[in-house]
């Protein structure tokens, strides 16, 4: 059990960032992700930290990274996974060391190699010849696609919304108090001068459930 901060975010006492999930969309309106591996430089992911889903890069990265890329920036709320009875929420984050996972999907496409396949119904083809069967074309299938690089873990992250309230530690400050306004800053920790993402507004100044510092927020704009 930790008994100092593991955390990047100044407002952790002790252990990793936490986030208590009081009333989110995401998990009501499918907008949760957990498609794209982190990048290969990030080490550790903590819950309440934020990325930017870049499905185009095939990554998750740190906002302020130099290859972030463009994409949603999204709230990492992973499922929090202890195994000993002394341990806590606060024990927990998701540590590169800890993962190795290395496929990305069993059946990966190369569309750089079509193939030509033949349609024996006799339908007619583009030029509206009959005679001929009709001809189109599909991707070569190959097996399986890896994962990029260096890359081990893959983050759930969720889309916040406007309305969003949620309780959690994981703020890049010292003290906070009611109507501070917050945003994700490069290291995806929230912070008053941070300029990435949602904004969200502290609503009450309150406790995490093992009795640790925590805020209320609330998504005030996307």
């Amino acid at each position: 059990m930790a008994n100092k901060s593991l955390s990047g975010a100044k407002f952790v006492k002790y252990g990793y960032g936490q986030v208590e999930d009081n009333h989110l969309s995401a998990p009501r309106n499918g907008q949760v992700y957990g498609q794209l591996p982190a990048a290969s430089d990030i080490t550790v992911l903590e819950n309440g930290q934020f990325v930017i889903y870049d499905y185009a890069k095939g990554l998750c990265n740190l906002p302020g990274a130099a290859e972030a890329g463009n994409g949603p920036v999204m709230m990492v709320l992973n499922e929090v996974k202890i195994y000993r009875d002394r341990e806590t929420d606060a024990d927990f984050a998701m540590i590169k060391d800890s993962y190795n996972a290395r496929v990305y999907s069993p059946l990966g496409q190369n569309d750089s190699n079509l193939k030509n396949v033949i349609d024996l119904t006799g339908e007619a083809n583009r030029e509206g010849d009959t005679s001929s069967p009709y001809v189109y074309q599909i991707g070569n299938y190959t097996y399986p696609a890896a994962m990029p690089e260096g890359t081990k873990m893959v983050p759930r992250v969720l889309k916040m919304s406007v309305g969003d309230i949620y309780t959690t530690n994981c703020v890049n400050e010292e003290t906070l108090a009611v109507g501070d306004q917050l945003r994700a800053g490069d290291d995806g920790y929230l912070a008053k001068a941070g300029s990435h993402g949602p904004t969200f507004q502290v609503v009450k100044v309150y406790t995490m459930p093992d009795m640790q510092p925590g805020v209320k927020l609330q998504c005030i704009a996307e």
